[in-house]
């Protein structure tokens, strides 16, 4: 093979690799989102499914697969279009927590479960550090074409080390989102927020989340937190649901979810054989449907007068959080570009952190809009007897007068 059919084999393949559009080409292509569920879940995007401790994660994620699966309204409300076929792998819950909500979620929407042909599950998950798992993964989402995959919980299918460090998360969750490009496939990971950073009462926000790179890597996402404490006597959970996505939908509404209490095995009050006395609690058996347990979720939005209170307070609220956490992080990239101006060599991340104060992911977040402001630039630093990766003032760039001192 001649030098020429080399260099068009190699050119090719780099086309491949990195397909460019022709401005003109952007121009005429049909790049809309197509929705699963409209206003909630898009086709072919990765996500998330977001919450504080004991939030329903798990089981609202089943209540959406169910609805895809099955064409009827995610949590009653939601209309699904299309049905499609869904995957959930779910690690955590164990077989007998998931065939009891997979059941009463059919019930609720009058299913049995055994026919829902397109809804399959997995109770075993995928190491996401583990190219074989990786390529299983790929397989099974080609051969079974599902509409939406979910991974439940994100703890148990990426190793723990990682968990701060951005580029190391983005590795391991960028062959998700190239899978949902190339197959079509919504992909969403199960995950928890952080139970220091809520405030009770409020709405979950992306800032909330967990670890380090989940924001980041989630094109749409779903978010709980409780509006009340949960009362186990009365089987009620009360809920805040919002849903966004960069595509651009967005919206905040109360959930109310009705679980019921467990009647398998209660204690109540039942009549004993002869000489042992009357109306004496004893254990017993319920034959109840389910034992006793049901899916019963209620939106509140507009309608109802205290709700929307309450949802714009809590919409105030976060403008107002919003524009606390803005002008701080404008004090630190001040903070910083006075350290590097000092230090024209560059300074790590590390010094930055502990001078500021800052957390790891805290101060990833600030460097990481001066880089892409073209403020700084990422520099070799010598400490510590050797070469690290850091940062210092890009050469020519003017500061603009927000950022000077």
């Amino acid at each position: 093979m001649g030098e020429g059919s080399q260099l068009d084999t190699q050119d090719a393949a780099d086309d491949a690799r990195f397909p460019f559009f022709t401005a003109a080409q952007l121009n005429s292509g049909q790049f809309e989102t197509r929705y699963l569920i409209p206003g909630i879940l898009a086709a072919a995007q990765p996500g998330g499914i977001f919450g504080a401790f004991k939030t329903l994660k798990t089981s609202l994620t089943a209540d959406l697969l169910i609805s895809l699966a099955s064409g009827t309204p995610f949590l009653g409300h939601f209309p699904v279009p299309e049905p499609g076929r869904a995957l959930f792998l779910s690690g955590e819950s164990g077989l007998d927590a998931l065939q009891s909500i997979a059941r009463r979620i059919c019930a609720a929407r009058g299913l049995a479960l055994e026919t829902l042909d397109n809804f399959e599950l997995c109770p075993k998950l995928p190491n996401l550090d583990s190219p074989d798992d990786l390529r299983a993964l790929g397989r099974i989402v080609r051969d079974k074409k599902p509409a939406c995959l979910a991974i439940d919980p994100a703890y148990l299918a990426i190793r723990g080390e990682d968990a701060r460090n951005l580029f190391a998360m983005g590795a391991l969750l960028r062959p998700l989102a190239e899978l949902c490009n190339e197959t079509g496939c919504a992909i969403l990971i199960v995950h928890h927020c952080k139970r220091t950073r809520l405030t009770p009462g409020d709405p979950a926000t992306l800032d909330d989340i967990a670890w380090s790179g989940f924001a980041e890597f989630s094109a749409q996402w779903l978010l709980l937190a409780r509006r009340r404490r949960f009362d186990p006597d009365t089987g009620h959970h009360e809920l805040w649901f919002s849903a966004g996505g960069r595509a651009g939908h967005h919206g905040l509404c109360a959930l109310d979810v009705d679980e019921g209490i467990p009647t398998d095995v209660a204690l109540v009050p039942s009549p004993g054989p002869p000489g042992e006395g009357q109306g004496e609690g004893r254990l017993s058996s319920s034959a109840a449907p389910n034992g006793g347990r049901i899916w019963k979720t209620t939106l509140l939005g507009g309608s109802d007068v205290k709700i929307q209170n309450e949802i714009e307070s809590v919409e105030v609220a976060e403008s107002r959080r919003q524009l606390r956490t803005a002008a701080t992080n404008a004090r630190h990239r001040r903070r910083i570009l006075e350290l590097l101006r000092e230090k024209p060599a560059g300074e790590t991340a590390r010094c930055f952190r502990e001078t500021l104060g800052l957390t790891t992911e805290r101060t990833h977040v600030v460097l990481r809009t001066l880089v892409d402001d073209g403020l700084i630039e990422y520099a070799d630093v010598f400490k510590r007897d050797r070469w690290e990766v850091g940062f210092k003032l890009s050469g020519g760039k003017k500061i603009p007068a927000g950022d000077k001192k």
